[in-house]
This record gives C-alpha cells, sequence and structure tokens, in this order.
C-alpha cells in the first residue's frame, strides 16, 4: 500500500515538474499609465485593423478563433522592435515586465470584439432582414412584423446604401445607426461585464486549485518574459525559438508569393480522406499553430482529443452507412444527431467542473455574506462580493432585454442556462486544452426550438432566437475566453489590480468602437456586398433559421433529447473513470467538440504533438522537454506573424484573397 502511494506520489511529483512554465513568472510592479497607454493604443489598431483587414482584404484571418493572431502578432512586434527603441532612446522609458504584460491583455481583450467576436455578425443582422427579404423567400410575411423595431436598422434608404454604397458619396447616417446601438448598449455591457465577473469567480479554482496549464498563454508569457540586462524578452535569445519560427513563416512565405507569382508552386497542408463508403471524411491537415500549443497540453488531453475524434467520425459514418440520419436543420451542424449528444455531454462537463470547486464557491458565499471574513480577494481585479452583485445584475438585465426583444419568459432563464453552459465550457477547453479554433456544438436558438417546438415559443419567440446570433451564434472567440487567458497573464502583477479591470473594459471598447467604425465606413463607401461574406451568405443564417423553423412549425425532438441524455450519461462515465481510475489514460473534455470540423483539421497535428512529447518525455526526460519549449513558442508565433506580415504588405500593394493560412 505504502509502495503504491509512493509510486502515484512521484508520478504527480513528475508531471507537475514537466508541465511547470518557466516563463510565467511577473514581477510584482503595478500598472502604469504609459502601458495603459500603448495598450490602448494597440487595441484600437486591432480594432479598425481586423475589421479592415476581414473585409477589404480579405487575407488569413487574425481575430476569427481563440488563438488570438491579432494579438500575438502586434505583441511580437511590440517587443521586438517598440519596446527595445523605447530603451535604446531612454532606459527609463523600457516597459517592464508587468507593463508588457497589461499591453498584451489589452490587446488580447481588444481581438474579441472585430470578426466573429461581435461586429463582423452586429450590423449584418440588424440590417439583413429587410434587405435580403424577397417574395420567394417569404420572409415580410413570415417573421418581419415580430422584429422589435427599436432593436435593428429598418430605414430603407440607410440600409440600401449600407449594402450597395452611397451613390453620392455621402458619410455614415449616425442619426439612424446611434439609436439602434444605444439599445443594444445595456444588454452588451451586461454580458461581457457578466462573462468577466464569473471568471473572476472561477479564476482561483482553476488557476490555484485545478492549476490548469492554459496552453494557449503560453506564447506571449514567453515573450513577456525579461532577460537581464537585456531590452529584448529571454525567448529572443533562444536559437531554437527562431528556427521554430523560421519552418511556418518560411511556408507562410512561400503560400504568400503564390499569390502575386503563380509559378511559385503552393505548400499544400490539407488533406482529405473519404471513409465508409465516402459518407464522411477525415481532413489531415498540418498545422504548427497546433503543433506548437499541444506541446503545452498534459498528456492525457492530448490523447483525448485525436481519440474522440476517431470515435465520432466512426460514429458518423456508421451512422450514415445504416441509414440512421436526423430531419433537422442546424446552423454550423452538419450531423444534428452528435450535435444533441455534444450539448448533453458539455453540460455535465459543466456542472461536473463547477461541482468540483463546490468548496471554493461556498467560501466566497461566505466571505460575501461574512464581510471581511474568509478568502482573500485582495488580489483579483474586482471584490467577490462585486463579482455576484455584477453576476446577478447583468443576468437579469440580460434576461430582461431577451424578453423585451420578444422572448416569452419562461424561455428566458432556459436560454441563458444554455448560452451560459456554452460560454463556459468552451472557456474550460481553451484554458485546459488549448483549442485555438472551435465552436459551440449547437447554438441555443436551435437547442430551444428543437427542445420546445416553435408553437411554445410563438414567432416573436422563433423571431428574436434569430436575433441571438448576434452573441451567440457561431462563438469562436468572445470575451470570456479572452478574460479567462488575460487574467493567467496578469495573475502576479503588483499594484492596485482593479486597474486591470479598467483597462480590459477600455480594450473591449476601443477595439468595439474602431471596428463599428470601420465596418460602416467601409459598407457605405463601397457596399457591404462587395466586401467579405459576413454581408452576402453568414448574414442569412438567422433569416434561414426563423423563417425554416416557422414555415415548419418545427416540433419538439424527443430523439433530439434522447441523444443529449445519452450524452450526458457518456461524459458522466467518463469523467467518473478520469477522477476515480488512476490508469485512465484518456481525458474526456474533448468529448462535446469531437465531431466539429475544426476537431477534424486540428486531430493529426495534436497526434504528432502528442507523439513527439512522448518520445522527447522517454528519451530526453524533463530537462529536454523544457529546453524545446521555445522551438514549439516559435511554431505559434511564426504561424501567426507571417498570417499578420502579408497583410500588411497585401494591403499596401492592394492585393485581396490571398489566404496564407487557413486554420
Amino acid at each position: 500500500m505504502e509502495h503504491g502511494s509512493s509510486t502515484k506520489k512521484k508520478m504527480m511529483n513528475f508531471v507537475a515538474y514537466t508541465q511547470t512554465n518557466e516563463f510565467a513568472e511577473v514581477p510584482q510592479k503595478g500598472i502604469t499609465a504609459r502601458a495603459f497607454f500603448y495598450g490602448s493604443l494597440l487595441s484600437l489598431a486591432i480594432g479598425i485593423g481586423v475589421a479592415y483587414a476581414d473585409n477589404a482584404i480579405r487575407g488569413s484571418y487574425m481575430g476569427l478563433d481563440f488563438g488570438s493572431p491579432a494579438a500575438i502578432f502586434v505583441f511580437f512586434l511590440f517587443v521586438l522592435f517598440i519596446n527595445p527603441l523605447l530603451g535604446l532612446i531612454r532606459r527609463s522609458w523600457h516597459l517592464s515586465e508587468a507593463e508588457t504584460a497589461l499591453v498584451y491583455i489589452m490587446a488580447l481583450l481588444a481581438t474579441a470584439m472585430p470578426s466573429m467576436g461581435l461586429t463582423g455578425f452586429f450590423m449584418a443582422y440588424l440590417t439583413g432582414a429587410f434587405y435580403y427579404a424577397t417574395p420567394e423567400n417569404e420572409w415580410g410575411e413570415l417573421f418581419l412584423s415580430h422584429i422589435e423595431r427599436w432593436m435593428v436598422v429598418d430605414d430603407p434608404l440607410a440600409i440600401q446604401y449600407f449594402y450597395e454604397g452611397n451613390p453620392s458619396g455621402g458619410g455614415i447616417p449616425w442619426d439612424i445607426w446611434l439609436p439602434v446601438f444605444l439599445a443594444w448598449l445595456p444588454f452588451l455591457a451586461a454580458l461581457y461585464l457578466l462573462m468577466i465577473a464569473l471568471m473572476v469567480i472561477l479564476r482561483r479554482q482553476w488557476m490555484d486549485n485545478e492549476r490548469l496549464l492554459y496552453p494557449l498563454m503560453q506564447a506571449p508569457l514567453a515573450l513577456i518574459a525579461p532577460k537581464r540586462n537585456s531590452l529584448w524578452p529571454r525567448l529572443l535569445h533562444s536559437w531554437t525559438f527562431w528556427i521554430g519560427l523560421g519552418i511556418p513563416f518560411s511556408v507562410g512565405m512561400i503560400n504568400g508569393l503564390h499569390a502575386y507569382f503563380p509559378v511559385v508552386p503552393a505548400i499544400e497542408l490539407r488533406g482529405s480522406l473519404p471513409i465508409f463508403r465516402n459518407s464522411t471524411t477525415l481532413r489531415p491537415t498540418l498545422s504548427f499553430t497546433t503543433l506548437g500549443i499541444s506541446y503545452f497540453l498534459s498528456r492525457d488531453i492530448a490523447l483525448g482529443i485525436w481519440f474522440f475524434n476517431l470515435v465520432a467520425k466512426i460514429q458518423e459514418g456508421s451512422f450514415n452507412v445504416l441509414g440512421i440520419a436526423s430531419n433537422e436543420r442546424m446552423e454550423w451542424v452538419t450531423v444534428p444527431i452528435l450535435a444533441h449528444q455534444s450539448i448533453g455531454a458539455m453540460t455535465v462537463l459543466v456542472l461536473f467542473g463547477l461541482w468540483m470547486g463546490r468548496s471554493h464557491l461556498q467560501e466566497i458565499v461566505r466571505k460575501v455574506v461574512h464581510s471581511g471574513s474568509g478568502i482573500d480577494d485582495s488580489g483579483e481585479i474586482m471584490s467577490y462580493r462585486t463579482a455576484l452583485l455584477i453576476s446577478l445584475g447583468g443576468t437579469l438585465i440580460v434576461g430582461w432585454w431577451l424578453w423585451l426583444s420578444g422572448l416569452p419568459l419562461w424561455a428566458v432563464p432556459l436560454v441563458i442556462f444554455v448560452a451560459f453552459v456554452i460560454f463556459i465550457g468552451l472557456t474550460r477547453m481553451v484554458t485546459e486544452g488549448g483549442f485555438f479554433i472551435t465552436r459551440a456544438p449547437i447554438n441555443p436558438g436551435n437547442f430551444m426550438v428543437y427542445g420546445f417546438g416553435v408553437e411554445a415559443l410563438g414567432p416573436s419567440g422563433t423571431t428574436a432566437l434569430g436575433f441571438t446570433f448576434v452573441w451567440a451564434g457561431e462563438m469562436r472567440i468572445f470575451i470570456m475566453a479572452a478574460c479567462a487567458n488575460a487574467l493567467k497573464v496578469g495573475q502576479n502583477m503588483g499594484g492596485n489590480r482593479k486597474h486591470l479591470l479598467w483597462a480590459m473594459l477600455t480594450a473591449i471598447l476601443l477595439s468595439g468602437v474602431g471596428s463599428i467604425w470601420i465596418d460602416l465606413e467601409l459598407c457605405y463607401r463601397y457596399g457591404g456586398i462587395n466586401l467579405s461574406n459576413f454581408f452576402t451568405s453568414l448574414v442569412n443564417y438567422p433569416f434561414n433559421f426563423i423563417s425554416r423553423n416557422l414555415l415548419n412549425e418545427t416540433a419538439i425532438s424527443w430523439a433530439g433529447w434522447a441523444w443529449t441524455a445519452w450524452g450526458s450519461i457518456l461524459m458522466g462515465l467518463l469523467m467518473y473513470a478520469k477522477q476515480r481510475l488512476l490508469w485512465w489514460p484518456i481525458h474526456p473534455m474533448s468529448l462535446p467538440i469531437s465531431s466539429m470540423w475544426m476537431t477534424d483539421t486540428i486531430m493529426l497535428s495534436v497526434f504528432l504533438s502528442w507523439m513527439i512529447k512522448g518520445i522527447i518525455l522517454k528519451y530526453g526526460g524533463p530537462g529536454l522537454y523544457n529546453r524545446s519549449k521555445p522551438f514549439f513558442i516559435g511554431l505559434v508565433v511564426g504561424q501567426f506573424t507571417s498570417m499578420g506580415f502579408w497583410l500588411v504588405v497585401d494591403y499596401f500593394t492592394g492585393m485581396t484573397d490571398n489566404l496564407v493560412w487557413w486554420l
């Protein structure tokens, strides 16, 4: 018995040692005005730059997913050129470690606003129903009369010019847009504050008690850590980092040149392998970003990602061969059966996590009830009392706003519950599993119509659900996940940490305002239909959802509920095995998103990284594992830097649609 206990302790010590982040130490220094200034400049630049790149350049997407390439790219340039230059001009101008951490935190939060974070969909969804309504699609008869006019733009001329450009060259009709923005402001402010408050509540449980790895933050933490008597971070003195950076950057250079000179052959890193009588497809893809990030995953999580993805493909192929199918249709979902299974699994994942953290949550409640005693919250960006009040108040404001938009009162708490199960679940996967690209298996709108039927929701309720696509549609990036990662970067920053909250809110505001302005400017100058697919194809998703369900009078899917229950049971059993069986080698965290096409595309790279890490640990030990970290960080930084490099080049040359990296 003692031998078994000793072996287990040694294993735990070894795992803790190999997972130690050598770059994560941040000195105890406060937040300064100059760091806030630089962070604000980068936040505004990211908001404007990402929105412009998405719509005018249409190259590699820098703000589409949780990896936040825009934040990494601009921050890498900042620590490579700008901060050292400041130090060369005057040594006292050089930003400290804590100050550069603040700059990155603001850049990270800023990247979560443009593109699919909010503004990529926002203006399109506020106008698209009226512009794309035709006698053929019958939107006018089905639901236009059920749209609350205070929450959309319904001026015909303003909408026409938005999509087709203003022929007279006039500017943005702010008198029409501002009232709509003000109508959405209470909802969005409450939603984002609620997300931040929940992450404050969960931060200590995830970071200190469970010691999640935060793989996506390994690159920025490495770029923050200084080297004594040097103007550059310690990472930039590592030759292995530059080798790692050079590999994806060179591939990106070749693929970028291919758009200018077709004689230069493009390097194709994507494959397609039909299986199960061509009824489904494996998508082997080499992603240097995934290779780099997956190196910092625990072995059981990496194994779970590629293993459960293979299981999902087998499940999908078996369904197709056996003729097991669903007549349901869902936006961004190819196999509705697996979507129901996945949301059941994600619900259990979130609830199980909250149960595991019940002691921490109880301490917070005691802290609030017995003011001044119990758990220390002086190191948080807001007190636990404030966080709980914001959580309660934010939920009430969000619910009130959804009810005003047309959602039945009984459906409001269900929509909020499903949305935040998805938000918290995906955030957990991002912070623990390093998913830089993923999304929800099902959105709240589809869950509600198939879970309760259109008859119960009514035309107004179904229409209101369509407009939840603004903030809970594809969900490939959002503020909660960015906030969770930001708190990891700033965990040891000294000074008054309440200032960090205001810095984060400033970054959100600047990026949001900047991206909204540039989107409106581009649309009224060139016409939205001449820009990106945000205004041509993606714009129709919520309205197709509304019309399809109203036209077919979608009923309750009892089969969907059965698959949801099965997913819950399966996840519960797997979580139990992981917690109770020491020998169990697979973490089930990835089960809820195992059937997504995004998981298909990262599976090969995760497998390769899992295998490489295993070989390194077996033959080189913890020493070689730690010495190899800069190389794998270089893979991440190199791919994101090549994306940003070509966007800058394309801007000056006028090139468009030069998609150097899509993953």
